[in-house]
């Protein structure tokens, strides 16, 4: 359904569950982590500790084998994506937990940080399942979130019947400040034409922004086409990296995002807007920061 948008409108703020990274070595050689294997957290949705079972079913009465406290880590054995995950805990033991209390994340770096995106050529592309690469709902419209080198962009596309809205978020985790600029960022479409469209400038559109309602047509989505085809990785079974885009809902309004260095350990995020084509279906969303180019493919469903 089409719902009004006010331009100068913020995100509202989306609680995501965070997860850790690094995991303690089971001392049973059965459970103990293998090269490529997963790590995974325990999340209590509403209870005290998280049982873990002798039989994948969790058949009553229960087999206990032992009870996980909150945040503790484990060693992911075996996914059948079923009800349950085989498990190894820190002391050895091996068992089922039901899916909903676990948060699956890749092994760890040997730097100790999340897995990243493989840079090419200075550019990171956002693939689903890829290393680095996460995708989450944020008041309705998807988010693409790509992780490279200590830097985390997070994209949201709209179209507003007037113009296309961008919402970026640019966070850095990394030891130097880096530079952005947003007139530098692109928005190319590529079907059913291939062209580039336009950078608005913030201070023209004012004008016209004021007081003004429009309508939100769509919101972009991934299209079917950016899936990671390496099998031996498997995307986490929640999202770990933070909601910056959240961080809007903070701010009065959406201020536009011009130019500015992002420090270590901080962030920022604010609105970029493009030219529109009347029936976009596929583009790509180049967003540079620092010597890095970060790439997203989105799209709009087609109309007949």
């Amino acid at each position: 359904m089409r719902h009004k948008l006010l331009i100068l409108s913020s995100f509202a703020s989306l609680a995501l569950v965070a997860s850790s990274t690094a995991a303690t070595t089971p001392a049973d050689a059965d459970s103990a982590p293998v090269a490529g294997a997963l790590r995974g957290t325990i999340v209590c949705r509403g209870v005290q500790d998280v049982p873990v079972t002798a039989d994948a079913e969790q058949s009553l009465p229960m087999q206990i084998v032992a009870r996980l406290g909150c945040g503790e880590q484990v060693a992911v054995l075996s996914d059948s994506e079923g009800y349950t995950v085989r498990i190894g805990t820190a002391d050895g033991k091996t068992g089922y937990v039901a899916h909903i209390y676990l948060n699956e994340a890749p092994a760890s770096s040997k730097d100790g940080h999340a897995a990243e995106a493989v840079v090419d050529n200075g550019i990171a592309r956002w693939q689903s399942g890829a290393p680095g690469s996460e995708q989450f709902y944020s008041d309705g419209m998807l988010v693409e979130s790509l992780t490279a080198n200590g830097v985390t962009v997070q994209v949201a596309l709209q179209d507003t019947g007037w113009k296309f809205r961008a919402s970026v978020a640019i966070a850095n985790d990394g030891k130097e400040q880096v530079f952005y600029s947003a007139s530098r960022f692109t928005l190319d479409e590529l079907k059913p034409r291939l062209r580039t469209l336009a950078y608005q400038n913030p201070k023209e559109l004012a004008k016209a922004l004021t007081h003004q309602v429009y309508w939100t047509n769509a919101s972009a989505t991934a299209p079917a086409s950016a899936v990671y085809k390496t099998a031996s990785y498997k995307p986490a079974a929640y999202v770990a990296t933070p909601n910056y885009l959240a961080l809007e809902a903070q701010q009065p309004q959406a201020v536009a995002l011009q130019s500015g260095m992002v420090a270590p350990k901080e962030k920022t995020s604010g609105v970029v807007w493009f030219e529109r084509d009347k029936n976009p279906q596929q583009l790509n969303l180049r967003i540079f920061v620092g010597d890095q180019i970060f790439e997203f493919p989105l799209s709009f469903p087609a109309h007949n």
